[in-house]
C-alpha cells in the first residue's frame, strides 16, 4: 500500500476559532443565569477579557478574510457575525488589525499601493503582546515594500538589518540556554540523534558530521549513549563540526574532549569554519573502516540560496558513502508566485512561533527579542518580500515534499526514522506543561513538529546510494 505523502495529523481547522468563541459565549450566558447578581459581572468579565493567542487571532482573521473583502466592513465585523459579546475589546481590536493587514497585503498584491497604504494607516506600529509584535513586524515590512514600489525611498534613512553575529557574540550563552527550553529544537535534535545512534548501533568507528547551527548539548547526549553500549565497543568517535564563524565551537570542543575522556570515549574533534556560500568547497576527511553519519541542522534553506551549494555539498558527502543523513529544517515554503499566499502562510507560521516563544521562555525577554527578529528577517525579508520565486536558487525555506523530490535526483532516498526516536519525541512533549501545544505528525517517513496545529519543522532521515568503487562513478 502506497504511503500517503500528505501530513497525517489532525491540525486545528478554522472551526476551532468559532468553537472557542461559542464556548465563551455559552459559558458567559450560563454564568449570568446561574450566578448571583454581584458575581455575574465578574465572571463574565473574566471570560471575555481573556487574551486569545496569536495563532487563534490569525486563524480567525484568515477565515473571516474573504468575508471582509466582500463586505468591506472591518469595524463592525465581530458584531455582524454575532461574536462581539464573546470576545473582549482587545481581542476584537487585534482581529481588526490583522484583517487590515491581510487586506493591505491583498491590495499590494493587486498593485494598488495607494489603497494598501491607506489600510495600513490604522495598523499599530508597536506592541508588547505576541499578536501585536507579529502585526508590527509585518506592517513595517509591508510599508517598506510600498515605499519601494512608489519610488519613495529615503536614501539617508538608516536601514537596521538584524546583525545575528553581533547579537550572538553578546548573549550566546543565554540563547543556548533558552534553546534548551524550546520543544521544537529539543525534540527535533534528540529525535535526530536517536535515529543516527540506532542506525550505527554496531559501528566501531563513527564519523559524525554536523552541519549547521550548534547547540552542542546533543553531542554530550550522544557520547553518553555510546558509552553505555554493551554489544559493541567503540574504537573511535570523530566529530566534524561545520559551522559559520559566529557558531565557532572550538572552545566547546575542548570541553567536549574533557567529558569524552571521563567517559572513556576515544574522541577526535575537528572544526571546519565556512559560510553558507562556501559549503560546496569543503573537503571532508575520512578513514578506512569508519561509518559516516551526517546531521544537517537548518542548513538546507541556506544552501537553497545557490544551486551549486546544494549540488557541491551533496556530491562531497556522497564520496564519503554516508550510512545515514538526518536533516532538520523549517516546514514552510515561500516560493509561490502569489504575494498574498506567501504573506498569509508566513503570517500563520509567525503567529505560532511567537506563541511558542512566549509560552516556553517566560521572563527571557532579551532572548525572545533576538530569536523573533531572526525569525522575522528570515520569514519576511527572505521569504514573503522576496519576489524571486523561480527554481531552487532562493534563500527560501522549503517543505519536506520538495526536498524528497530534489534529493531523489542524486539517488538519496528518504528512510524511516527509528521507532525509538519517534517514541522519545512523543514522551518529551509531556515533560513540561508549557510544551502541551506541541504536537507530532508524519509526512511520508518524516516527522513533522507543530505548534497549535501549525507545521513548523520537519525531521527526516536519508540513505545515500551505496558506492562500492567511487573511482568508477561519475559524481
Amino acid at each position: 500500500m502506497a504511503e500517503k505523502s500528505k501530513l497525517q495529523i489532525s491540525p486545528s481547522n478554522w472551526q476551532g476559532s468559532f468553537a472557542l468563541l461559542s464556548k465563551y459565549r455559552t459559558q458567559t450566558k450560563r454564568l449570568r443565569e446561574a450566578a448571583p447578581n454581584h458575581q455575574r459581572n465578574e465572571a463574565s468579565c473574566a471570560l471575555t477579557s481573556k487574551a486569545l493567542s496569536a495563532v487563534t487571532i490569525v486563524k480567525m482573521a484568515l477565515h473571516f478574510h474573504p468575508t471582509s473583502l466582500k463586505t468591506g466592513d472591518f469595524f463592525n465585523l465581530a458584531e455582524s457575525l454575532g461574536f462581539k459579546s464573546a470576545i473582549s475589546s482587545q481581542n476584537e481590536k487585534h482581529l481588526k488589525d490583522v484583517l487590515m493587514l491581510l487586506n493591505a497585503a491583498e491590495e499590494f498584491s493587486n498593485e494598488d499601493y495607494d489603497q494598501a497604504e491607506s489600510l495600513l494607516v490604522s495598523v499599530p506600529t508597536s506592541g508588547h503582546l505576541p499578536i501585536e509584535r507579529v502585526i508590527t513586524f509585518y506592517a513595517k515590512y509591508l510599508r517598506e515594500r510600498i515605499d519601494a514600489k512608489k519610488c519613495r525611498i529615503d536614501l539617508e534613512r538608516q536601514v537596521n538589518h538584524f546583525d545575528l553575529e553581533a547579537e550572538m557574540r553578546e548573549i550566546k550563552e543565554a540563547i543556548v540556554a533558552c534553546e534548551q527550553k524550546l520543544p521544537l529544537i529539543q525534540i527535533s535534535n534528540y529525535a535526530a540523534i536517536q535515529t543516527i545512534l540506532d542506525s550505527l548501533s554496531s559501528a566501531e568507528k563513527i564519523h559524525f558530521i554536523d552541519i549547521g547551527r550548534k547547540i552542542c548539548s546533543y553531542w554530550i547526549v550522544m557520547m553518553q549513549a555510546l558509552s553505555n553500549r554493551e554489544n559493541c565497543q567503540l574504537k573511535q568517535l570523530k566529530i566534524t563540526a561545520v559551522c559559520s564563524p559566529v557558531y565557532n565551537v572550538a572552545k566547546s570542543g575542548k570541553l567536549l574532549s574533557s567529558i569524552a575522556e571521563s567517559m572513556n570515549i576515544p574522541l577526535v574533534f575537528k572544526t571546519l569554519l565556512a559560510e553558507k556560500n562556501t559549503l560546496a568547497n569543503i573537503h571532508f576527511e575520512s578513514e578506512e573502516g569508519e561509518k559516516v553519519a551526517v546531521f544537517m541542522d537548518h542548513s538546507l534553506h541556506c544552501l537553497a540560496a545557490c544551486t551549486k551549494n546544494v549540488e557541491g555539498l551533496l556530491r562531497g558527502l556522497k564520496r564519503l558513502n554516508p550510512h545515514v543523513m538526518v536533516a532538520v529544517d523549517v516546514e514552510e515554503s515561500f516560493t509561490t508566485s502569489s504575494f498574498g499566499e506567501r504573506f498569509r502562510g508566513a503570517l500563520s507560521m509567525s503567529s505560532a512561533v511567537v506563541d511558542c516563544l512566549e509560552s516556553c521562555l517566560e521572563g527571557e525577554r532579551r532572548c525572545i527579542d533576538v530569536i523573533e527578529r531572526l525569525h522575522f528577517q528570515e520569514s519576511i525579508c527572505n521569504g514573503v518580500m522576496n519576489e524571486d520565486t523561480s527554481g531552487i536558487g532562493l534563500s527560501h525555506h522549503r517543505r519536506i515534499d520538495f526536498w524528497r523530490e530534489y534529493f531523489s535526483r542524486f539517488g538519496i532516498l528518504e528512510t524511516d526514522m527509528s521507532n525509538a526516536s519517534l517514541c522519545q519525541a512523543r514522551l518529551m512533549i509531556g515533560e513540561r506543561a508549557c510544551w502541551s501545544s506541541c504536537s507530532l505528525g508524519m509526512n511520508g517517513k518524516s516527522m513533522i513538529l507543530c505548534w497549535k496545529g501549525i507545521p513548523l519543522r520537519f525531521v527526516s532521515a536519508w540513505k545515500f546510494p551505496i558506492i562500492i568503487q567511487t573511482s568508477q562513478i561519475d559524481l
